[in-house]
């Protein structure tokens, strides 16, 4: 009987047989010592197949529409990386090529290259009339038959330990003593009909685990070799659930959706979504993963621009508060980590299509990122202002960092119990402050306060309506000195 072996663990040798071949040794997840014991206690469950799920945590994602996600715990999570690296060796050399979701050198960038190359075939580069229908399947993922999934695994699967593995998780029900998490108002208002919660205990597969991709892939994968080898339709491609068929003719779109319908119907017990379908010409454009996809060019869906739109918007109700004078920025460092983190995202996802303009226009529009970053227009890349870099070795450097990034305010720069100028233009606040030159100044210093007067001068500062940048130590050291970060930006209101 094969035996299911992490390996990389002490004391644990390599896997004979096929199923565990791939190593997660314990330095590249950076286990600590307590944490070993349970990859050891989790090989022991597998090798006596006593492994059985743990509680899932249910939550509501609200983009891009309202779908219940299921969270596996961890240690289910390594056993779905484990599997699913199992069963990719057995149904990739099966799959279609043109099949881009949740596989290793697809994805939706490369699914709408390959449409627009599609789209320039079917047209002779724009020379001829030709016609779209996209199509995708009604409440995909919580109509799956788990037993028609289990028979398209289990006609491959030559590993008894992969067969036990995957029946497992095929037929475990993540319902079960699952933990709620988020608004009760918001999980109450998901349809009854896109809940697994509601769906038949021999359906549905919960959203979010990397298994349930995998599952959902070979689910459809008749569906792809039918119109592929069926229908001979030459130009097809799918993303999950979503695909679209190119064709010379209207008629023979309209043929393919019916043959479709009732394959699917037939053999998947699955219904396409009536209401989704679209049958155009291609010169229209094909709106697919994101964007407007056309032979020469793509746009970015104005959903996802709107999406953005509002994100940012979120973000700039926590940062910035306006005053009766002054606005004021703050410098959450998680808050604009995850702000840095979620534009990028989105600047990745533009620099696929033309976006010059819509990036400018954006950046111009929520002008309050400029207090946080720099932006690389042509690269379509964000460069964080507000961390100093960490090569710096003394403390004048970190300052005249800041000098340079904020040229027109006053920073207010934390050197232990002072607050100190170390700029030869610092002369000018230095002067408004009633500062005098400071005497010989290990850290090259010019001017400086105590701390505990920093509220008396930033009246003064206030009172003259400058511009200023607070800028503390923290606990943490790079290279010998304390990391500085801006705590905030005040910046005085015009018109008062």
């Amino acid at each position: 009987m094969s035996h299911l072996v992490i390996w990389g663990a002490q004391g644990v040798s390599p896997p004979a047989f096929s199923l565990f071949r791939r190593s997660y040794t314990l330095n590249a997840l950076r286990f600590e010592a307590h944490q070993e014991k349970n990859l050891l206690a989790l090989k022991e469950e597998l090798d006596a197949r006593t492994y059985h799920p743990s509680c899932s945590v249910c939550f509501v994602s609200t983009r891009p529409k309202l779908r219940k996600i299921f969270a596996a715990d961890f240690k289910d999570r390594i056993v779905h990386h484990i599997l699913v690296d199992h069963l990719e060796r057995i149904f990739e050399p099966i799959f279609i090529h043109d099949s881009y979701a949740c596989r290793k050198g697809k994805g939706v960038h490369k699914g709408v290259l390959r449409l627009e190359h599609f789209i320039r075939q079917v047209t002779a580069n724009g020379s001829r009339p030709a016609y779209y229908i996209q199509l995708d399947i009604k409440n995909y993922f919580m109509s799956i038959d788990k037993e028609i999934l289990f028979s398209l695994l289990a006609g491959k699967i030559r590993d008894e330990a992969a067969l036990w593995l995957t029946r497992l998780l095929d037929f475990h029900d993540c319902t079960d003593n699952s933990v709620l998490r988020g608004e009760a108002g918001l999980l109450r208002s998901i349809p009854t009909h896109k809940t697994l919660f509601h769906a038949p205990k021999s359906k549905g597969l919960p959203i979010g685990n990397l298994n349930s991709q995998f599952f959902a892939n070979v689910y459809l994968n008749g569906l792809d070799q039918f119109v592929k080898h069926r229908l001979k339709c030459r130009y097809y491609l799918r993303y999950c659930d979503d695909f679209v068929l190119l064709s010379k003719e209207r008629d023979q779109l309209l043929i393919w959706r019916e043959r479709i319908e009732a394959y699917l119907k037939e053999e998947l017990q699955l219904e396409l979504n009536r209401k989704r379908q679209r049958l155009q010409p291609v010169s229209n454009g094909i709106d697919f993963l994101g964007y407007i996809v056309r032979g020469d060019y793509l746009l970015v869906r104005r959903r996802v621009v709107n999406n953005l739109r509002t994100k940012l918007g979120d973000y700039e109700t926590r940062l910035v508060k306006d005053g009766r004078f002054y606005r004021r920025y703050r410098f959450d460092e998680s808050i604009l980590d995850s702000l840095a983190a979620m534009f990028s995202s989105y600047l990745g996802h533009f620099k696929m299509a033309d976006t010059y303009s819509l990036s400018l226009s954006l950046w111009k529009r929520h002008a309050f990122l400029s207090q946080y970053f720099d932006f690389d227009h042509e690269k379509q890349k964000l460069i964080r202002k507000y961390e100093v870099p960490r090569g710096f070795k003394k403390i004048r450097q970190q300052y005249l960092y800041y000098n340079r990034g904020f040229p027109e305010d006053v920073i207010l720069f934390q050197a232990g119990s002072f607050f100190e100028f170390y700029h030869a233009q610092d002369r000018r606040p230095a002067q408004l402050l009633g500062l005098s030159k400071m005497g010989k100044n290990r850290r090259g210093a010019r001017y400086g306060f105590p701390v505990r007067l920093v509220h008396q001068y930033f009246r003064r500062l206030f009172r003259d309506r400058k511009s200023v940048l607070l800028v503390l130590e923290k606990a943490n050291y790079w290279t010998g000195i304390k990391e500085r970060l801006p705590v905030y930006r005040f910046e005085p209101l015009t018109g008062d």
